[in-house]
């Protein structure tokens, strides 16, 4: 990667989901648009975020003991560095129950699992343009 060259850098995309393969799957979906970095844990992923350059973060809601993503977004809009960091929840509950919880839980975007390729990048998509409008109007 060559600094000269015009080519926008690839934002970093955190994937926080406690099943390996889902990790994998979805950094499959992404690897062409993005550079992805994976957490099997909420606790993992708020480490990762710590550490900043992430521009995005896809967060599992339910993990295998330990945080969940409604603990780790709580963490996140409370934490000077990363309350503004675009969010989206990923979750096998659908209900609009579920959603409105997301939602007014503090995650930006919210997709149901299973999640197909284009729905992801397009949800991806849009919330990186709604942060970019955002930063530009501060």
């Amino acid at each position: 990667h060559h600094p000269g060259l015009m080519s926008p850098a690839h934002p970093t995309i955190l994937v926080a989901d406690d099943y390996p393969e889902n990790c994998r799957l979805f950094s499959i979906y992404l690897r062409n648009d993005y550079e992805v970095v994976t957490a099997l844990s909420a606790e993992e992923a708020f480490e990762r975020l710590k550490q900043g350059d992430v521009a995005a973060a896809l967060l599992d809601i339910n993990y295998q003991g330990g945080m969940t993503g409604h603990d780790l977004i709580r963490v996140l809009r409370a934490d000077a560095d990363l309350c503004d960091l675009p969010t989206l929840a990923l979750t096998a509950h659908a209900s609009p129950e579920d959603r409105r919880r997301c939602l007014e839980g503090g995650f930006d975007a919210y997709l149901s699992k299973p999640v197909m390729k284009a729905q992801m990048l397009e949800a991806l998509a849009a919330l990186l343009a709604e942060a970019e409008v955002s930063r530009r109007a501060t």
